[in-house]
């Protein structure tokens, strides 16, 4: 983190508003004790911030598709890489921010060299709505945001248990919500993705628990056993053990961000009991949940996924 900030903090910073001008500006108010009420507020809760210098770091600690109930802010310092949002790819140039709201599927792709510099600010928000504008927007950091930003590391690394972070991000969220997308809409491609996976990932993410197979073939207007057919042959793997694993992934966000007891997340993520929850958890990343809490990564067995690939030529 500190080469990270010494990289923000060497930006050339814009040239400072010139603040006589500035105060000409103002009017002359005709009743100087009514002035403008705050909006409601809705400020970052539990931020994290991190870095990644190397394309192959991009997709840990799980291997694959991540999953979880965060938002992720990725500010690309340096190297160009495509990052898989659910149905879309997105190609996020160096310079650029793009946010990912919780529950959404993503992964990185296609990294135009092996070393980057990324910076990552995971942290939730009460009201993800606030926020609709910025959903598959890639955004240029201009170098005020750059400025930003840069006091954002800054006092993440000096002043954790203060409130100035969160506010400096509430700001810098702002600012970027005002921002229009770097990138045409036309640009940003369909992601190779079954539709029906899709849908049935977009009904977990909207009702933030765990739905059943019978609860999401009447939100599609199927029966069940067609549900099932369906998704298998599109997917290749069973709705069961798909959504047996959209609730692992929850439960390792939960587990390695959250305060709750390992029942109580085997209970919110839908487990019929701690030893189930326990076996299943093992089965797909061959540690146990306590384990990975402690360690903050899992190993997932099975098939090597593929890792990033530097693009030909």
């Amino acid at each position: 983190m500190a080469k990270m900030t010494m990289f923000l903090t060497i930006m050339p910073k814009p040239a400072a508003p010139d603040l006589t001008q500035l105060v000409e500006r103002l009017p002359q108010p005709l009743h100087p004790m009514q002035g403008r009420s705050a909006k409601a507020l809705m400020l970052p809760d539990n931020i994290v911030c991190f870095q990644r210098r190397t394309a192959i770091d991009l997709n840990k600690p799980r291997r694959g598709r991540a999953l979880h109930h965060r938002f992720v802010l990725i500010c690309a310092l340096k190297t160009a890489v495509t990052v898989c949002v659910d149905e879309r790819s997105i190609r996020l140039r160096s310079g650029e921010a793009l946010l990912v709201f919780p529950f959404q599927f993503h992964h990185y792709a296609e990294a135009q060299q092996a070393s980057l510099s990324w910076l990552f600010v995971t942290f939730e928000l009460e009201a993800p709505e606030a926020l609709a504008a910025l959903r598959f927007r890639p955004l240029r950091l201009t170098p005020p945001l750059l400025t930003l930003v840069a006091d954002l590391v800054a006092t993440y690394e000096t002043d954790r248990a203060a409130d100035l972070p969160v506010l400096l991000l509430a700001v810098l969220l702002e600012r970027l919500r005002r921002l229009k997308s770097s990138t045409p809409p036309e640009q940003i491609t369909a992601a190779p993705q079954a539709g029906l996976k899709l849908r049935v990932n977009q009904l977990a993410q909207r009702t933030g628990e765990s739905p059943g197979i019978g609860e999401i073939a009447r939100s599609l207007g199927i029966s069940p056993s067609h549900l099932r057919a369906r998704f298998r042959a599109s997917c290749g793997v069973s709705i069961g053990r798909h959504l047996r694993q959209l609730r692992l992934e929850r439960a390792c966000g939960l587990l390695r961000l959250g305060p709750q007891r390992v029942s109580e997340i085997a209970e919110q993520c839908g487990f019929a009991s701690i030893y189930s929850f326990s076996r299943a958890f093992r089965l797909a990343y061959s540690v146990s949940p306590l384990a990975y809490r402690h360690s903050g990564r899992a190993a997932p067995v099975g098939r090597r996924a593929r890792s990033l690939t530097m693009p030909r030529g």
